[in-house]
């Protein structure tokens, strides 16, 4: 389960689908904005992926919530784009459709995601990325690892140094590979009423998952 302090923080991403240092708390801001890629990598060689979806995060790390909008960046959809409202505290997310008024509800089966370090990461290494010689071409990261139990999942993720912003998680299961890489992260998110539900989605009752269907961010951005 990923862990963060009662703060929020702002952060725009990209999806490409040690030693234990134990319990620590690294997510100082309440808010996370970012744009997001969402790359499915079908063979551990990059030529076999298959960019899924490209968009924006909204993340309020205290209410534990996530707002993601898909954009047509990248992509030749011109069927409905993704819009999905996450809420780990109850449990549920919201896939609404801003055009046709409408939304489901369904179960969410793991608080993991990509916008946090989870408690237990195992730092790895800290190292450049870019020239560790030329000035200005370079920004310096901490390597992480651990494996998410309720999913089976294990992810590669990585962090600034100073603020542990979220800089890029490579996840991986039996059935699934997903890299996410974020840039034009934000410590704020300028309108925070991203993270109301809608009017139409009010009162709309819980959809069950398919038999043996386990709904969780990772397999969301998969599913895409």
């Amino acid at each position: 389960m990923f862990s963060s302090k009662n703060n929020s923080i702002g952060t725009v991403g990209l999806v490409f689908a040690g030693t234990e240092l134990g319990h620590i708390n690294l997510s100082i801001y309440r808010y996370l904005s970012l744009d997001l890629f969402s790359l499915l990598i079908k063979q551990l060689a990059l030529t076999g992926g298959e960019i899924k979806a490209t968009g924006h995060y909204s993340y309020d790390s205290t209410d534990k919530k996530i707002r993601f909008t898909e954009s047509e960046m990248h992509l030749n959809k011109t069927e409905h784009l993704e819009d999905y409202l996450m809420l780990f505290e109850e449990g549920v997310f919201y896939d609404i459709d801003m055009k046709n008024q409408s939304c489901k509800k369904m179960s969410l089966h793991s608080h993991a995601h990509a916008l946090e370090l989870p408690t237990g990461a195992a730092h790895q290494v800290e190292l450049f990325l870019g020239s560790d010689t030329v000035q200005e071409e370079n920004i310096k990261v901490n390597i992480w690892t651990g494996s998410v139990p309720e999913t089976k999942g294990q992810y590669f993720l990585s962090t600034t140094v100073g603020e542990c912003l979220p800089l890029s998680t490579f996840y991986s299961t039996d059935s699934m590979t997903l890299l996410f890489s974020n840039s034009e992260v934000v410590t704020e998110v300028k309108a925070p009423e991203v993270f109301n539900l809608p009017s139409f989605c009010e009162g709309v009752e819980l959809e069950e998952a398919p038999e043996g269907q386990k709904n969780d961010f990772f397999s969301l951005f998969n599913s895409v």
